[in-house]
């Protein structure tokens, strides 16, 4: 007869009647600690966004114009070519639109000499509530829109800007910018010689924004001495298109 003996197997071992205990204190903690640093860095951002808030709420203010400077003025002192030296003028203010240029003792050859009668005035303004405003309170609204003004001039001892004018108002019927001029004042002078004009004369020429567009005004003495031009100095405007528009 055969017996069959069972495998040996070890018994498994008795499971503890008391199971570990988890220490809950310890989850707890963690959790605190965790929204301890949230609500930290909360209180962090909300600092910053406050502040960053305030500086933007300050306007921007009008700064002392620098002194006199002749660095970037082509054919300084007495063949000033206008035209070219407005690129260096525009850094002189942080008023970024052209409203006009204002000439005076302009030769034939379409220079000014700044060391005798000659003049320039480059005009600026900013769009609405742009650029320097003036100064109110933390956290208050301007009484109205402010556009302000900047005048630079070109005279004997360089270029130079006028104190800015913050408190200047939006015209209530704004114009567009001028463009940068599309010709010289050569040019402008060439088409007085045709018309007649003396070559000995100096002249006082304008841009500015006209009916028409952009425009040039030129002024040598009275009768056929004087007319507007169109933008181009191709075109000569009659007394309406040349009727100034106020910016």
């Amino acid at each position: 007869m055969v017996i069959y003996e069972a495998p040996f197997t070890e018994a498994p071992l008795p499971m503890s009647l008391y199971p570990v205990p988890v220490k809950l204190s310890d989850f707890r903690r963690a959790d605190r600690l965790r929204g301890l640093v949230i609500v930290g860095l909360a209180f962090v951002l909300c600092l910053l966004i406050s502040v960053w808030a305030k500086r933007r709420a300050r306007p921007e203010l009008s700064v002392p114009p620098a002194p006199p400077t002749t660095v970037g003025i082509v054919g300084f002192p007495n063949r000033v070519d206008v035209v070219k030296t407005l690129a260096q003028a525009r850094t002189l203010t942080p008023r970024a639109l052209l409203r006009g240029i204002a000439v005076d003792g302009v030769n034939s050859a379409g220079y000014v000499d700044v060391t005798s009668t000659g003049r320039v005035r480059y005009s600026f303004q900013s769009a609405s509530g742009q650029g320097p405003q003036p100064a109110r309170e933390p956290g208050t609204l301007a009484r109205h829109p402010y556009c302000g003004r900047q005048t630079v001039d070109l005279g004997k001892s360089g270029l130079v800007a006028e104190v800015d004018s913050p408190d200047a108002s939006c015209s209530p019927h704004p114009s567009d910018p001028l463009p940068e001029p599309h010709c010289t004042l050569a040019d402008i002078w060439a088409f007085a010689i045709a018309r007649g004009v003396d070559k000995k004369r100096e002249a006082h020429i304008e841009y500015y924004r006209a009916v028409a567009g952009p425009a040039w005004r030129f002024e040598a003495g009275g009768g056929f001495n004087r007319f507007s031009l169109y933008g181009d100095c191709k075109r000569e405007l009659d007394a309406r298109d040349a009727a100034a528009v106020a910016p």
